[in-house]
């Protein structure tokens, strides 16, 4: 097997570069096929001057580095050097194979390298797969447990043996597993790799919104869960209808006369609204249409909101955005959080192109990707977010009254549920 001839390492300091060299290696290497050996580092010394200058410290570090290649297995060759007398310095340490490697890099990579193999290993024999297409999929289960990567040979095995063309993932009758373990595509790819299939053929759970009825005169009536297209009859005259991300907010709108409030749940509204509300993509109030509903959208001040912004746009839907542009952060930062709910720290991200976003949206937009903006100090922004989240729910919901209001939303005063 061919082998590589790494980068050079300083006599002094060889064995610690070597260890944190194969250490990298074994991190970058640990899914390929058949990550190549040996790996050969050639040492440096200085110049002749220095080593007779210096001969006590360089004999020192020629020593310790021939200890530490005997102990560890590591063959060396040799050079003739003169230092007052003719001495062999080491030239190269080669490290020439898996096993030395493991007993040179650090615990934690050395674990993480075996189980990799491992994984890999388990996923051909299993599989009947070539070792090429395991070591792949096994890196696509990087994060999953040991227990999900042998449900995920079973259920490869499964569906090699079995048509379930039709089924919900859900409906797959897999003995033993949850039934929203195959909810998750990674996995479903996953299995149509390790099968040799291009689909499992299992059926999207077709596509719900939940709506409620913001006209007082309807306040009574329960919610709606609508799973077909819905319009509206002809006695209910809507005129109003605002979109949410959070269901906290979506159970709390104030009254809003011929107003509904559609919960869009995150991501789930973009697979829903065209299906479901066709209306609202022809509606069209900014061309002077008076039959058309004024629609809004509300989402969290944060990266994926303004993405799901630009997405239901792209649908279709006209709408104006609400507290989703950098002077509504700039009013509310102080309610943000750099923290996800599970207490780990947001990251930034790449900005996408999202051509339906207005300036402010955009700024906001590229704000909470984690970039500066503004073209001085007078934001307090130019040298970045102070947070990447300011999530929907945090702000009072007298403000939001306020914001319709000044869009002419019949919000009548004194609503109780703005002061909640």
């Amino acid at each position: 097997m061919t082998g590589i001839r790494a980068r050079g390492v300083n006599a002094r300091t060889a064995p610690t570069e070597i260890r944190d060299a194969v250490t990298r290696y074994l991190q970058r290497r640990r899914y390929d096929a058949e990550p190549r050996w040996p790996l050969v580092f050639s040492v440096r010394w200085p110049d002749q001057r220095t080593l007779t200058a210096q001969a006590p410290d360089w004999h020192k570090a020629n020593n310790a580095l021939r200890e530490w290649a005997q102990r560890l297995g590591c063959p060396v060759t040799n050079k003739h050097r003169l230092m007052v007398t003719p001495v062999e310095l080491i030239d190269t340490v080669t490290v020439a194979d898996e096993q030395t490697a493991l007993r040179i890099a650090d615990r934690t990579s050395a674990r993480h390298y075996r189980k990799a193999r491992q994984r890999i290993d388990l996923l051909a024999d299993e599989c009947s797969i070539p070792r090429d297409t395991a070591a792949s999929v096994a890196k696509m289960l990087d994060s999953e447990s040991d227990v999900d990567v042998t449900l995920v040979i079973r259920a490869a095995q499964f569906f090699g043996a079995h048509d379930a063309t039709g089924l919900t993932p859900r409906q797959v009758p897999l003995a033993g597993f949850s039934a929203k373990w195959l909810d998750q595509t990674h996995r479903r790819n996953v299995i149509c790799t390790l099968c040799g299939k291009d689909s499992l053929g299992l059926s999207d759970r077709p596509p719900e919104l939940r709506m409620r009825w913001l006209d007082p005169a309807y306040s009574n009536e329960p919610e709606m869960m609508i799973t077909r297209p819905w319009r509206p009859g002809g006695e209910r005259d809507i005129r109003y209808v605002i979109i949410v991300e959070n269901k906290d907010t979506y159970q709390s709108m104030p009254d809003i006369a011929h107003g509904l409030c559609v919960w869009g749940a995150g991501k789930a509204i973009l697979a829903s609204i065209a299906l479901l509300l066709p209306w609202l993509t022809t509606a069209r109030p900014d061309d002077g249409d008076d039959s058309s509903p004024q629609v809004v959208y509300w989402g969290d001040m944060d990266a994926d909101g303004l993405e799901i912004l630009d997405a239901v746009r792209h649908t279709g839907v006209r709408c104006q955005s609400l507290f989703m542009d950098l002077e509504a952060y700039q009013r509310y930062s102080w309610f943000g959080t750099n923290l996800a709910s599970t207490s780990t720290p947001l990251t930034s991200r790449e900005p996408k192109a999202t051509p339906t976003l207005d300036f402010g949206e955009r700024e906001l937009y590229l704000l909470t990707c984690g970039e500066a903006v503004g073209q001085s100090d007078e934001s307090g922004l130019s040298d970045g977010p102070t947070h990447l989240r300011v999530e929907q729910e945090r702000i009072p919901l007298i403000d939001t009254a306020d914001a319709l209001r000044s869009l002419g939303w019949p919000i009548a005063a004194n609503n109780d549920k703005e002061t909640q």
